[in-house]
């Protein structure tokens, strides 16, 4: 009886000795299986990020449409500019990529773009990964308008009023006040006046000038316009429209930030239509464009004198450039304008006689469009090139799924931006 009693309190002890030593085997084991898991997700990441950062991809100018007409003639992914410096990446390899821009709402036709599910094939991704893929600048600026100056006047009305002073905020990526920012603002003013030889037409003019300051202690510089604006009032031209712009060029500790604005609410456009530029071409598309009726999908220079194209490279000067509408080429003739459209009639692509420098950011095309009512609208058409908020992405990471997310500073033409890269399991928690 001892011996049975014994025995039972022996095996009672051994079961208290092999439940405690599970209780920590197995948290530990899945604590390390668990950090395997991350790791092999953080790897992952880490292996997308050195593709975009240091591979061109193959070709390796595949930004360029005519060397690469579809996705399908991609055969390696990166977004290294060719023959580039390290973190110096490919302004239209970014363009081509974009599925949302989120500033904009403008992208490429998917024509032209390489779409998600092709870059995670090439990236060895498959099925079993999402990802996303952000490019953003490396310092966030936002515009406020103080006061206006008249550049018009009629006995005591005022015709046409513009920005004079502008308030802007330059911010860090964590929302910290960028202090001590050199500032420069490239103020464009884009006007159409009547023709004196020909009251149905209108010329074109680009009237460009900057100043500079520094942010104070709130990140923020005030550009003051209001004297060189007084020297346009001077000139007394005969003004039918005008649009204000501004291109602003940021220099903080040696990080360099770009960013454009067209102050709508103060212009006097009947129309602006947003669109998209890749290379050297102009690429429209008139599915979201009300202001064009059916039969007149095309943007003539009719009723504007001048045939350029104005495009603001900063922090100093803008150039102008000729137009040339390439759509109408015939089929079969290896023109881009063919390449992009397929076919596709909603679809206008015009051609840029110069080159458009990297550092160009935006483009200003104003145009006279027929209406169904026999007259004509007066439009500026324009061309956001600088990439200032653009995903790639495949999926959602909704929830609390597990991501490992990564990110570089990296420079397009002479600027800098963010780049973010986000990888997740799909219905891993």
């Amino acid at each position: 009886m001892h011996v049975t009693l014994d025995n039972a309190f022996a095996f009672s002890i051994l079961v208290l000795i092999l439940i405690t030593i599970m209780g920590y085997i197995i948290p530990s084991a899945y604590m390390s299986f668990t950090t395997i898991k991350e790791h092999q997700l953080e790897e992952v990441a880490q292996s997308i990020m050195d593709k975009i950062l240091f591979s061109p991809g193959v070709p390796e100018n595949w930004g360029d449409i005519n060397i690469v007409n579809s996705e399908n003639d991609l055969k390696a992914f990166g977004l290294q500019k060719a023959n580039g410096s390290l973190y110096a990446l490919d302004v239209d390899k970014i363009l081509r990529i974009a599925s949302v821009n989120t500033t904009t709402s403008v992208t490429l036709p998917s024509t032209v773009r390489i779409s998600p599910d092709t870059i995670a094939r090439l990236l060895g991704l498959g099925n079993e990964y999402g990802f996303s893929i952000r490019v953003t600048p490396a310092l966030n600026i936002s515009f406020e308008v103080l006061a206006l100056h008249c550049i018009k006047q009629t006995g005591h009305d005022c015709v046409y009023s513009v920005p004079s002073r502008i308030r802007v905020t330059v911010k860090t990526p964590e929302g910290r006040p960028a202090i001590g920012a050199n500032v420069t603002g490239l103020y464009i003013l884009t006007t159409l006046e009547k023709d004196p030889g020909n009251p149905n037409d209108r010329l074109a003019n680009f009237t460009f000038f900057f100043v500079r300051d520094v942010t104070d202690w709130k990140g923020e510089a005030e550009l003051e316009f209001e004297n060189p604006l007084e020297g346009v009032k001077n000139e007394n031209r005969d003004l039918k429209n005008t649009c204000t712009s501004m291109v602003v060029y940021v220099d903080y500790h040696g990080i360099r930030v770009v960013n454009s604005h067209i102050f709508q609410d103060y212009s006097d456009f009947d129309d602006f239509l947003n669109s998209m530029i890749i290379d050297n071409y102009l690429v429209l598309e008139f599915d979201d464009a009300p202001i064009i009726p059916n039969g007149a999908r095309k943007l003539k220079h009719s009723g504007v004198r001048v045939p350029e194209v104005g495009l603001a490279n900063p922090p100093y000067y803008i150039y102008l450039s000729e137009l040339k509408d390439i759509t109408e080429i015939p089929q079969g003739s290896g023109d881009s304008g063919w390449i992009i459209n397929h076919g596709n009639f909603r679809i206008r692509v015009y051609n840029l006689s110069k080159i458009v420098d990297d550092n160009v950011v935006l483009i200003m095309l104003p145009v006279s469009v027929p209406t169904s009512g026999g007259g004509r609208r007066w439009i500026l058409v324009n061309f956001f090139r600088e990439p200032s908020n653009v995903i790639c992405q495949k999926g959602v990471a909704s929830g609390n799924i597990k991501t490992s997310v990564l990110r570089r500073m990296v420079r397009i033409g002479s600027f800098h931006y963010i780049v973010e890269v986000r990888v997740w399991r799909w219905g891993e928690r």
